[in-house]
């Protein structure tokens, strides 16, 4: 080796040198990047497509039962509302309608939790459902899942009932968790229909394996509540210790400890400057019909509030929009932190009131709740949203709405947003210097996109740059019923007023569209820049133009449309081509019979 090396000479030398120095550089670059805290989410089935770094670092397994091992029928594809499959992620899912029928996961990584999104019918009142489910583990029976239809199936058009009369069923399916002994690769877990399992039918969508670490400890100088007087079976409520464990807590500038355990709390704990930590997400859970954690209301907003660690499970089963039964609501800013906190069953996980500025919000878990996922709404500023998954929205996933005073500076990335079963996975209503970054979103179901950025609403109109880059949007656009027309995967809509901000795009995937790719509707929209999309199947059209306004494209690809390149029917919309444009050429005026893709 040495006397090869002598051989180069001196320039060759630091030549060699050079080059050994780009590859080391290269290794470490390619080393950071499939350990960075945003790699490809753990998904089966399509999402094992999924980029590198986009949606969030979910610590568990999810398995399509559609591809697990069943003797029962698998329904779908469908993505027409008020249908069981279309509401299932990647619109199938096994439905057990006998005795012995089953759907056994076998899997692929060591675990000791179990998740499952399911539906069961609801009872002839509206009232929902209780039914177990039988759970095996390498044939060996365990305790049985306890499943119920309470929190879902609603009725109607908005603002929904839980009244059957009303028709139009919709929010079919809810979700069951369990912790069980340790798992190892290749265990195979059954869910069958046993004799004592007694609903009519079950809908088994998904399963989500997890290695769940040990609870955590409580930390020196943190306040436990049970010694506040809490209980933490949950037989009794626990309010007013958990009220004192807050105050005595302040007073010695201590933090709030949350053992393990499931304490019920019945409506609003407020919250200002105060720590409260749990010992996990799985272990420590407020629990009660109108629980919600808040911090005040501007003008005088909650400052320093942290959350860790712990679970909201709330008992809502109505959508009513004018009932404060949100998980976590109210103004949070000055460096607020909510961490780890896994919401269920609220009507909204996060509904925060500005005006506030300085908050983060990550690793948290929004599933299942009657409204939106998380909506930032009037004046919040410098706000992140990060590695946060949200599955099973009523509303819309994600959403920043500017009513009355502008959002600004706010920023939703490294988020997996799935199905929404009305609206859009992320919505940007109003506001200015706003970013939507390496997010995954699925399965939009009616009246929304995977992507929304609006002047809607009464919001504040767009202003400064709205980024949104590097997200991947599968099977999302849906059909709107009051329009008679489908919506975009990623659209824009000018409804209040002309939309002028400019709009950068960059670094899309859009896979297997509903409808249109990229949607432009009602009016003036101009500023847009568009580069580096992939279209790769669209059930209509690349583009769909229903506006007047101005648009750059650049390198934007696409593959397997339905109809064709572009809907035009001369509105005004003017396209500056840039370089790289391909696969969307011809144009056309006029939709097709409305026939939903499967």
């Amino acid at each position: 080796m040495k006397n090869s090396m002598r051989r180069f000479g001196k320039s060759r030398w630091w030549w060699a040198i050079g080059l050994l120095v780009v590859a080391g550089l290269l290794s470490v670059v390619f080393f950071l990047l499939l350990n960075s805290p945003n790699p490809t989410a753990t998904f089966q089935s399509d999402k094992l497509n999924n980029y590198l770094g986009q949606g969030a670092k979910l610590p568990y397994v999810e398995y399509q039962a559609e591809d697990a091992n069943t003797n029962a029928k698998i329904i779908g594809p469908d993505r027409t509302f008020s249908q069981l499959a279309a509401e299932a992620s990647g619109r199938k899912a096994v439905q057990l309608t006998a005795q012995s029928q089953f759907v056994e996961f076998t899997l692929t990584q060591p675990a000791n939790s179990i998740v499952v999104r399911y539906s069961i019918p609801d009872s002839a009142a509206g009232t929902g459902l209780d039914a177990a489910l039988s759970l095996y583990v390498n044939d060996v029976r365990k305790p049985d899942l306890a499943l119920t239809s309470r929190y879902g199936w609603f009725y109607g058009i908005y603002p929904f009932t839980n009244n059957p009369g009303g028709g139009l069923a919709h929010h079919f399916y809810d979700e069951t968790h369990l912790l069980l002994d340790e798992m190892p690769a290749n265990t195979k877990v059954r869910l069958q229909v046993d004799a004592a399992d007694t609903a009519p039918w079950y809908v088994i969508d998904l399963a989500d394996f997890e290695e769940v670490p040990a609870p955590l400890t409580q930390p020196t100088d943190f306040l436990a509540i049970t010694d506040f007087g809490a209980d933490a079976s949950g037989a009794k409520e626990s309010n007013m210790a958990l009220d004192s464990a807050i105050s005595a807590a302040k007073g010695q500038n201590k933090g709030v400890w949350i053992p393990p355990g499931t304490f019920t709390i019945y409506g609003h704990i407020v919250l200002d400057n105060v720590t409260l930590k749990g010992a996990g997400m799985w272990y420590s859970v407020l629990h009660g019909r109108g629980i919600g954690l808040y911090g005040n209301y501007s003008p005088h907003p909650s400052q320093k509030v942290k959350m860790y660690d712990f679970a909201i499970f709330g008992e809502i089963t109505d959508r009513d929009d004018q009932a404060q039964v949100n998980g976590i609501g109210g103004a949070l800013g000055g460096g607020s932190v909510v961490q780890n906190i896994w919401i269920e069953h609220t009507k909204v996980g996060l509904w925060l009131d500005g005006p506030f500025d300085g908050l983060t919000i990550s690793g948290c878990r929004l599933r299942n709740v009657t409204a939106d996922g998380l909506n930032l709404h009037q004046g919040i500023s410098n706000t992140i949203v990060e590695q946060t998954q949200v599955r099973n929205t009523g509303d819309d996933g994600l959403a920043m709405w500017a009513e009355k005073q502008p959002n600004h500076d706010n920023i939703f990335r490294f988020n997996t947003v799935e199905l929404p079963i009305l609206a859009n996975n992320i919505a940007i209503y109003g506001g200015s210097n706003l970013s939507v970054t390496d997010n995954y979103v699925s399965d939009t179901l009616t009246q929304g996109g995977g992507i929304h950025v609006a002047n809607r609403f009464k919001a504040v109109p767009l202003g400064g740059i709205t980024t949104i880059a590097r997200n991947t949007l599968v099977r999302t656009g849906s059909w709107d019923p009051n329009w008679r027309y489908g919506i975009g995967a990623i659209w824009f809509y000018a409804q209040d007023s002309a939309m002028t901000g400019q709009i950068n795009i960059t670094k899309l995937e859009i896979n297997d569209s509903s409808y249109s790719a990229i949607h432009f509707t009602n009016l003036r929209i101009t500023n847009v820049t568009v580069d580096q999309v992939n279209i790769n199947k669209a059930g209509t059209f690349a583009v769909q133009e229903q506006a007047p306004g101005t648009a750059q494209f650049s390198n934007v690809t696409a593959k397997e449309l339905g109809l064709s390149g572009k809907y035009d029917c001369e509105l005004g919309f003017k396209l500056t081509l840039g370089p790289g444009n391909s696969g969307w050429e011809d144009s056309r005026c006029g939709f097709p019979t409305p026939t939903p893709r499967q």
